[in-house]
């Protein structure tokens, strides 16, 4: 590969500036930082110097930590640096990496320079760790992390920082909340410039389903998720059908003769009934989409959901639109309130905002073709330190489920008698429960890690290194701490890890197998399938379901044993097929995601930046905003009106001046003939008590900020509005069972009509609150609004 023979080059290079760096003084060392940045400004290029920043990096690395990056992590910083991701195994070192790139490009003297971790504990731990060297360089480094009440300074402090260590919901949530403010000078997240993402395939593939919401007051509470889970529960299954993912399902033709009978009502579909159709949308995704202890496990009476990346809960997340609660009522607790989405954005988004990004992981080859064709980002394998020595068995194929945790449990005591730590992993939180209670039956202590059980996680990842020590976990991804080897561990084999089910991609399934043999240490990794699994039986073809019934009588028959694997070849590849499919599924489920998000970015964009073109508080442009809203307003009310007098007068009455005479009103209209001379007429009236209410504020500051106040709500309030449709249109074009819509077509279609239609509402809004509010003056010179 052309990249990997450039980074080879510059290693190699950088390898032999490093004698001159490491007889310098520390002084005189940590003075390179300077002198590095004086060649930036002289003329040079990141480019140029990057031997030199690396060499510089990579020696207070040894000074500060006591750790010297090897060739390979090196080569590894280089991808980054360079915007690529780099596949690097587990143990290999990625904290340790991402110093050269990072140091590197905040050399260019941008700020917005993140290292994104998948948790607090992470950006905490790295932030405290690898921030030593750079602050060493002299060089400024911000945590967030913790700290949930962080007050302006604090947080103006950390994105001000050369580098930043940082969650990617914390960085997502500051941004949204910098763009519901009312100051410019309170917005913290004002540069996208080098981000490194660790585990990016964790964050921009399996948390790509997930937007990151700002939630509001509650809205009115809906009367239809109870009646409307109580019909989804009659339902036979043809009365409802699922698309070829999985992913989305809708009521068949026969369906909605029943919705029609049970509501008594005719053609759902119409306007009248939308949003009793949404419910029933609703309510069949909780019901038959939705999998409890996989999707979400119950809790003290509350719905939680499960972090599909490392099993946790994620107190506080819900999921929007409605589903939430649809899924209380199915479960039923206590249906919370649905709330309004002040602001929502995806990771897709948030990190396509970057000047250049880059990732790390253990596991991206087998997704590189949806890392470049949605993010353009190359996946770079970079060598391991030292050979692996980790034995990847072939799957053990049996006919049956129960015969199939049999198997796997005498694994266990195997690897229990060859005196090896051994860890089990289980595709939910319901089955490692059950496998947890067949260990127990058979008498092997173990720890069980699940969402359930996270309070104990670092204890429980410090022992499962132990001889004879046996953990169940659902996932060991995105956890960001590896199992460490006792001595005796090593000597004895290494770490066993056993798969108890195939997991829905290939990815999953290395981050599991890559828990063994880490920095060339011994390991074994084996999973145990059966063609009862879920993936096998949602995904293969029709031939395997034959197949299946036919070894299952060959073994009630006695023509064949239970306790025999499958060798057949064309069943041995049924798994890889199946999980191709499902793969293939889910990158189309995230390609539409992303259809649709990219839909709603676009219209965020647009609010944000006249968000931020008011908040300048520039006098022509606000006026300029006041002027167009009064034409906007008139010219709607004119050209879809009758323009009677009961009509001219109500909208004068609602718009201009509440006790405006109707007489006067009358007297004029009577003088006028033509649409233009009553469009005139308004416009004149209008200006008029515009100006009357910027009279009534005498000081000059108080009246432009009078108007940003005014022009602000406006937005702000539409916005609400839209993104609150916006959602429930997502879920009706995806609930459609009408074959000929393409729903991503059908929402943008009408997410742009409607966003017109908001355009609207915040002029009318804009003028109506300038004519309408009432102002109480206070004694301290400080002005109380009243919007109407």
């Amino acid at each position: 590969m052309l990249k990997m023979q450039k980074y080879e080059k510059l290693a190699t290079k950088i390898e032999q500036l490093l004698p001159a760096y490491s007889v310098m003084a520390d002084d005189v060392l940590q003075q390179q930082t300077e002198v590095l940045k004086t060649l930036l400004s002289d003329g040079k290029t990141i480019v140029d110097i990057l031997p030199h920043a690396f060499a510089v990096v990579i020696e207070a690395d040894k000074r500060v930590l006591g750790l010297t990056p090897y060739h390979v992590q090196i080569l590894g910083g280089l991808a980054l640096f360079f915007g690529n991701i780099a596949e690097i195994k587990t143990g290999e070192g990625k904290t340790l990496v991402a110093t050269m790139p990072l140091y590197a490009r905040a050399l260019e003297g941008k700020k917005g320079n993140f290292l994104i971790t998948a948790n607090e504990y992470l950006a905490e731990r790295d932030g405290q760790e690898m921030g030593k060297v750079f602050e060493w360089l002299n060089l400024s480094v911000g945590i967030g992390a913790g700290d949930e009440d962080q007050d302006i300074e604090k947080k103006l402090h950390l994105y001000n920082s050369d580098i930043i260590y940082t969650t990617h919901s914390k960085l997502g949530f500051d941004y949204l909340f910098d763009n519901l403010g009312s100051e410019l000078s309170e917005q913290v997240v004002s540069q996208f410039n080098f981000a490194i993402i660790d585990e990016i395939d964790a964050v921009l593939l399996d948390g790509a389903q997930t937007a990151l919401v700002i939630s509001g007051s509650p809205k009115v509470q809906s009367n239809y998720y109870q009646i409307c889970d109580w019909f989804v529960k009659s339902l036979a299954h043809d009365d409802f059908e699922y698309s070829d993912d999985k992913r989305r399902l809708w009521i068949t033709d026969k369906g909605l003769e029943k919705v029609e009978q049970y509501f008594d009502i005719k053609n759902i579909f119409s306007k009248k009934y939308s949003d009793l159709y949404r419910h029933i949308v609703l309510a069949l995704q909780a019901n038959y989409l939705k999998k409890k202890e996989k999707d979400y496990v119950v809790i003290d009476g509350k719905v939680l959901l499960l972090d599909v990346v490392n099993g946790r809960t994620m107190p506080g997340v819900k999921l929007q639109g409605g589903i939430h609660q649809a899924i209380e009522m199915k479960e039923g607790v206590e249906v919370s309130n649905e709330t309004k989405t002040l602001g929502t954005i995806s990771y897709q988004s948030l990190f396509k905002k970057f000047k250049r990004l880059s990732g790390m992981t253990g596991t991206a080859k087998t997704d590189e073709k949806e890392f470049m064709e949605t993010y353009h980002l190359q996946v770079i394998e970079i060598p391991t330190h030292l050979p692996t020595q980790r034995e990847d068995k072939p799957d053990q194929i049996y006919v049956t489920n129960q015969v199939k945790i049999e198997e796997s449990i005498r694994a266990v005591k195997k690897g229990i008698l060859e005196e090896r730590p051994v860890l089990i992993e289980t595709g939910s939180v319901s089955m490692s429960d059950l496998y947890s209670l067949v260990l127990l039956q058979n008498k092997i202590p173990h720890n069980l890690l699940n969402a359930r059980t996270v309070a104990r996680e670092q204890q429980i990842i410090n022992d499962a290194g132990r001889i004879g020590a046996v953990t169940l976990a659902t996932s060991m991804a995105g956890r960001g701490t590896d199992i460490k080897l006792t001595p005796q561990a090593k000597m004895n084999g290494g770490l066993k890890v056993i798969g108890t089910e195939r997991m829905n991609n290939k990815r999953i399934d290395n981050q599991l197998r890559g828990r063994a043999g880490r920095q060339g240490e011994p390991g074994e990794a084996v999973f145990y399938v059966s063609l009862e699994d879920k993936v096998i039986i949602e995904n293969a073809p029709n031939w395997v379901r034959k197949a299946r019934i036919s070894l299952s009588n060959k073994i009630l028959e006695g023509e064949r044993s239970s306790e025999d694997k499958i060798h057949q070849y064309r069943l041995k590849r049924v798994m890889d097929k199946a999980q191709k499919k499902l793969s293939n599924a889910e990158f189309q489920s995230r390609k539409n995601t992303l259809a649709f998000d990219t839909i709603l970015s676009d219209q965020r964009n647009r609010i944000y930046e006249a968000r931020n073109k008011v908040m300048s508080e520039n006098e022509n442009y606000l006026e300029e905003i006041i002027i167009q809203s009064a034409q906007q307003m008139i010219s709607n009310f004119v050209n879809n009106t009758v323009l009677s007098l009961q009509n001219i007068s109500d909208f004068i009455f609602n718009n201009i001046k509440s006790d405006y005479l109707l007489n006067e009103i009358e007297r004029n209209l009577n003088q006028m003939h033509h649409k233009k001379e009553i469009q005139e007429y308004l416009h004149r009236l209008a200006n008029q008590y515009i100006l009357e209410s910027f009279h009534r504020i005498k000081d000059p500051i108080q009246l432009r900020y009078f108007k940003k106040v005014i022009i602000l709500r406006a937005i702000d309030s539409a916005w609400v509005e839209q993104l609150d449709y916006l959602q429930q249109l997502k879920n009706l074009v995806n609930g459609r069972s009408m074959a000929q819509h393409k729903p991503v077509n059908e929402f943008g279609r009408e997410a742009r009509h409607h966003f017109f239609e908001m355009e609207d509402q915040i002029y009318t809004s804009i003028f109506r609150c300038i004519t309408l509010s009432e102002l109480k003056m206070k004694e301290d010179g400080t002005i109380d609004i009243e919007f109407p």
